[in-house]
């Protein structure tokens, strides 16, 4: 697919999304508290909690295409009981007649019953169609039902922690092959076929045997795992993930990943100053009068209690974005965070940037780097912080800028603006952009690009 279509079917996917608040069902029995919850005033715990649940994500170029992150609801590290977030929507990718959805709804809640304490999350996807007629030739066609991935980390009355995970869908079908099909999907049609047995277990034992996890169908594209099925309990914490399907469709010309149903939660102790909140990240673009959002660039946090004074790294060679019209080379995240039994805590969080190129525009930018320091003394929740960035080298047409001093702006002529260093902070940490690009003429209807992301703040509640 050219960069024009990329941009414009993006942008129409983008304006086909909606999204509104709703009441969603009680948890499962995937978990020792199956029942939901008494809603109460949130109150305040000993423990730190996260959740991650989402209906569907889309991924361009490897690069997340954030506004279709469709029925996102997140709980950010808290140490409150008692808050719930919901969302739901219906998928809606009018420029893909491959693509239909129905109604998706995602669920978090921290919660206390019973002794128990955690946090549990929930997706729920009433049905996916894929395939159909495009340009007078049928494909295959797969359709999906009631897909609900579940996942619950919590803590016990006795002070053990625990996970509880859950995968379930109510049907699957491909229809509409060709004669010729990889012994893998036939295999996939055989347990389909079958009247007996777990079939949602059977399905997954199969994806999980291939390498990959990935089942090819000619014609349409594939259906996979993304993730697994999964939780982990010490003495201190406990993680809990469900399954994810992926599925990808490339009979248009220009292939579409979804993964649909994540669910993700932890939960952390001790948290004696509050909880890290956090972000490392490479690159967030907003274009065609707020159409197109993406970023993410496998963006980092510090965990909830920290990393026990532990810097994690993470690295990524080379990112393209819109099939190469932004490159980024050589990124490195750095998370670090640690806090002590009478309320102190220190952290750190860093996003490097080998270079970014803009070919376009003649733009290189090498050395990007963003970092934010905390420090929390035992006596106060004022975060003490340090902010620091920096650039090697900006060369437009050839030629070499000078480097701006923080808070300066430079005209890179056409309209182009590079702003240097924006910083947001309040009373718990901060958050600093090394890069903002204004860029009208990047895509049709303008783009802004913020680059090196870094913040950190620890909150007490």
């Amino acid at each position: 697919m050219s960069i024009k279509r990329a941009i414009a079917s993006l942008a129409v996917c983008g304006a086909g999304l909606a999204g509104a608040l709703v009441i969603v069902p009680p948890a499962t029995s995937a978990s020792p508290d199956s029942g939901r919850a008494e809603r109460s005033a949130p109150t305040v715990t000993n423990l730190g909690y996260k959740a991650t649940v989402y209906g569907t994500k889309l991924l361009v170029d490897g690069v997340e295409v954030r506004n279709l992150k469709d029925a996102f609801a997140q709980q950010r590290c808290t140490r409150r009981v008692g808050l719930e977030e919901v969302a739901n929507s219906v998928l809606s990718l009018p420029d893909n007649p491959l693509i239909q959805g129905g109604l998706t709804k995602s669920y978090t809640q921290t919660y206390r019953k019973g002794g128990v304490q955690g946090v549990r999350g929930i997706s729920t996807i009433a049905d996916l169609e894929l395939g159909g007629e495009f340009q007078g030739v049928q494909t295959p066609t797969l359709k999906l039902e009631g897909l609900t991935s579940t996942a619950d980390a919590f803590r016990r009355a006795d002070g053990r922690f625990g996970h509880a995970e859950d995968f379930r869908f109510t049907g699957l079908s491909i229809g509409n092959l060709p004669e010729q099909i990889p012994a893998e999907l036939q295999d996939l049609l055989d347990i389909l076929g079958s009247a007996t047995g777990d079939l949602v277990t059977q399905v997954l034992d199969l994806l999980t045997s291939i390498t990959g996890s990935t089942i090819e169908i000619p014609g349409l594209g594939s259906i996979g795992l993304a993730g697994v099925k999964s939780g982990n309990a010490t003495a201190h914490s406990a993680t809990s993930q469900s399954y994810a399907l992926r599925l990808r469709v490339t009979a248009t010309g220009h292939p579409t990943e979804i993964t649909l149903g994540r669910a993700r939660t932890a939960v952390t102790s001790p948290v004696p100053a509050g909880v890290f909140q956090s972000r490392a990240m490479g690159l967030e673009l907003f274009g065609n009068n707020g159409l197109i959002r993406l970023g993410g660039l496998q963006e980092q946090a510090i965990p909830c209690s920290g990393t026990k004074g532990v810097t994690r790294h993470h690295r990524i060679a080379d990112v393209p974005v819109l099939g190469g019209l932004v490159r980024l080379t050589g990124i490195d995240y750095a998370v670090m965070g640690d806090q002590s039994r009478n309320g102190s805590a220190r952290g750190l969080v860093s996003t490097d940037i080998g270079a970014l190129e803009i070919p376009s525009l003649g733009l290189v930018i090498d050395g990007i780097s963003s970092k934010v320091a905390m420090r929390k003394p035992a006596d106060t929740t004022k975060v003490k912080r340090t902010i620091s960035t920096s650039l090697a080298k900006i060369v437009l047409n050839g030629e070499e800028l000078p480097l701006p001093k923080p808070g300066q702006s430079i005209d890179l002529g056409d309209g182009n603006v590079l702003q240097y260093r924006v910083v947001k902070q309040n009373w718990t940490g901060a958050e600093v952009k090394a890069i903002v690009l204004t860029l009208p003429g990047l895509i049709p209807g303008g783009s802004i690009l913020e680059l090196g992301w870094a913040g950190g703040h620890i909150t007490p509640n």
